[in-house]
């Protein structure tokens, strides 16, 4: 070796030595990292199917809507009334009752809620025991008619298409119907995923936390690889989420 001393064997030997050392030590610790990740998205994945197999299902899927998971305009009213009804300050109970009259009144075709009079629909809504908000949200409803019909062709699902199926200019639009603010516009993220697979995947900020109180963590990704990347079963997670969340049902998964 030209401009110092050659190096002896032994010391070459050890040199050899050290750095198969480190590359060893280097892979076993990807490998305990890849060992460690695998057991931690196994408990997400299974805490999920414990989630999913309690209180798992589709949204509205009680409320007698024949086919509730398909991408109809009748479904996608119907999701957008409950974003409306349960956002308000009042029991979830009544809400979701309220929602369900307003199905069995037929207001989930446009054009008999286009048809209906503010005074039909105070008493439809007065039947569901909301009567805190009925008459604001009578009128709310016929402004979503008059929406509807010009801007959409009487079809929700246009605007979807209005939307170039992105979640953010969707969740924009979603919010110019009157009676849904942030937090209706997250319920309805929560249970159109399904349908609408552009919102996939979500979970509304305060359903994010009993996720984390669950198990799940809340790293989005994590919890949307548990579900195999799956639209229905996330969306049949976000609503499971939400029924622990209001039920506290927390420490049944602590």
């Amino acid at each position: 070796m030209s401009g110092g001393k050659k190096r002896s064997r032994d010391e070459v030997d050890g040199v050899n030595t050290t750095a198969e050392h480190q590359k060893a030590s280097t892979s076993d610790t990807k490998k305990r990292k890849v060992a460690s990740s695998k057991l931690v998205d196994d408990s997400i994945k299974h805490r999920a199917n414990e989630i999913l197999k309690k209180y798992g299902g589709l949204p509205l899927s009680d409320l007698g809507l024949p086919n509730p998971s398909s991408a109809d305009r009748e479904n996608v009213l119907a999701l957008i009334y409950n974003a409306m009804l349960t956002s308000a300050r009042i029991s979830h109970e009544l809400a979701t009752k309220s929602v369900k009259c307003l199905i069995d009144a037929g207001y989930q075709d446009i054009d008999t809620l286009t048809r209906s009079t503010w005074e039909e629909r105070t008493e439809v809504l007065t039947r569901g025991g909301y009567t805190r908000y009925r008459e604001k949200t009578a009128t709310a409803l016929g402004d979503l008619a008059q929406l509807v019909e010009p801007k959409y062709d009487g079809d929700i699902n246009n605007l979807l298409s209005k939307a170039d199926s992105d979640p953010t200019q969707l969740r924009g639009l979603v919010k110019e119907i009157k009676g849904i603010g942030n937090v209706g516009v997250d319920i309805f993220s929560d249970t159109a995923q399904d349908i609408w697979p552009c919102l996939a995947p979500f979970i509304d900020p305060r359903s994010m936390k009993t996720a984390k109180q669950c198990g799940l963590g809340d790293d989005m990704h994590a919890i949307w690889e548990s579900v195999g990347k799956d639209k229905r079963k996330m969306c049949e997670l976000a609503t499971a989420l939400t029924t622990v969340r209001l039920g506290k049902k927390e420490k049944e998964f602590a």
